[in-house]
């Protein structure tokens, strides 16, 4: 496969000496299926031909010896000069080339895939037994239990000592207001966040005694209004203008426009519209599954006729892969899109339109699809679903956007009765 590549004898000789040689064929021909242009292969190719290199000039001869704390030391050496924006790039990219073969080495299990070591904090012993009773409880994603990491390191870390049993044994509840207090310039939301998060970790101390008291009724409740802000939705004009700056001639366009008709259609988050995958659409019966997020529920709607032709126009241009997901980057490897990116190119066509929104991105599109829904009659109850919220109380900021509609889904007065 090399040959394809190289011709010069002395080219091909570099290549298949030292422990990475024997496979830069396979490594070839694995670039090729997944899409690379001829001249990206050759450079990933020469880049990774270069750290093979270097391993020789280390007195490395066997795979078992290779790792990844070998490739910064390299770029270091044979890429210096990484301040200087030019040099920069070269890094970069040919740390970006290394790190690709080092994953393609460990899916053909030549290498053992790089498990990074915790991190060990002086607070590990009581943050990590926290972490884990929460994720048994089942109830919080996965995201949730790492924006929760990440509060109570910054809390622990804002203790500025070493936070031992004994430590904890001698804390005050002026420590917890003190540290909340700095918190307040942050919204009502984070801080509401913030608060129910440090009484969560306080109960777990004190159910675990590491603590004399249980600390936290003393944290202060954040009392926020749930309907004090409106979520803004987007006129019919608004959203027809977004579409009409999509050039649906290229298959960038013909993904975009079918990601963003998906977005206004049915009103679920970008996450949601990236997670689909091939199988999720049934065409014979004209349906489409939304996976849960967030904690809400699978649904299956109706795929609309004008969704379902934006994806097979898309579905033409699809990069032949065999990933399962159905919106993916148009340049190889041909990853799938992600909710942020997707968002991301939400606002650029946001901005593109001339439509200037606070909360610019996939959630704007959201919170439009719910106000039209309820300007049309449709329950609160299947609009709930469709957003994936468990708790019914939570759909109900969209009534308050439309007072005419929030007349109607409300519950009747009773008559007055006379005693």
């Amino acid at each position: 496969m090399l040959e394809h590549y190289y011709k010069e004898r002395r080219s091909l000789v570099d290549f298949r000496r030292g422990p990475l040689g024997p496979y830069f064929d396979g490594f070839a021909a694995y670039l090729k299926t997944r899409g690379y242009a001829h001249h990206r292969i050759k450079t990933i190719l020469g880049r990774c031909c270069l750290f093979n290199t270097y391993l020789i000039d280390q007195g490395i001869t066997t795979c078992h010896r290779v790792t990844h704390s070998l490739i910064e030391p390299f770029l270091n050496l044979y890429q210096p000069g990484a301040q200087r924006r030019s040099h920069y790039v070269i890094w970069m990219d040919t740390q970006r080339a290394v790190k690709h073969f080092f994953a393609y080495l460990v899916s053909v299990g030549v290498l053992k895939p790089d498990r990074p070591k915790p991190v060990v904090t002086s607070y590990s012993w009581v943050l990590e037994p926290y972490l884990t009773s929460l994720r048994e409880e089942g109830e919080r994603t996965e995201q949730t239990l790492q924006r929760i990491r990440g509060q109570l390191s910054q809390f622990l870390d804002g203790l500025g000592v070493t936070v031992t049993r004994q430590y904890l044994k001698g804390l005050k509840a002026e420590t917890f207001e003190a540290m909340v207090k700095q918190y307040l310039d942050t919204s009502p939301d984070n801080l509401r966040r913030l608060a129910s998060t440090l009484r969560g970790f306080l109960q777990f101390c004190a159910q675990r005694r590491y603590t004399t008291m249980d600390f936290s009724s003393m944290i202060p409740r954040v009392l926020t209004y749930r309907l004090a802000a409106l979520p803004r939705g987007l006129e019919e004009s608004d959203l027809q203008r977004i579409l009409a700056q999509i050039d649906r001639t290229s298959p960038v366009g013909c993904r975009d426009y079918a990601m963003m008709l998906l977005l206004m259609a049915y009103g679920i988050r970008g996450s949601q519209v990236a997670a689909i995958m091939l199988e999720d659409i049934c065409w014979p019966r004209s349906t489409i599954r939304i996976r849960a997020s967030k904690g809400g529920k699978e649904v299956v709607l109706p795929l609309l006729a004008s969704v379902g032709e934006a994806i097979l126009g898309y579905l033409r241009h699809r990069p032949a892969c065999p990933c399962r997901q159905i919106f993916l980057a148009t340049h190889a490897p041909f990853r799938p899109v992600t909710g942020l990116s997707l968002s991301r190119q939400v606002r650029q066509y946001f901005q593109a339109a001339g439509v200037t929104m606070p909360r610019g991105g996939s959630r704007t599109l959201r919170h439009s699809w719910a106000i039209r829904a309820l300007a049309h009659d449709i329950p609160m109850k299947a609009i709930a679903d469709v957003l994936g919220h468990r708790d019914l109380n939570t759909s109900f900021i969209y009534a308050k956007a439309d007072l005419h509609t929030l007349r109607q889904v409300a519950s009747p007065w009773p008559e007055e009765v006379t005693p």
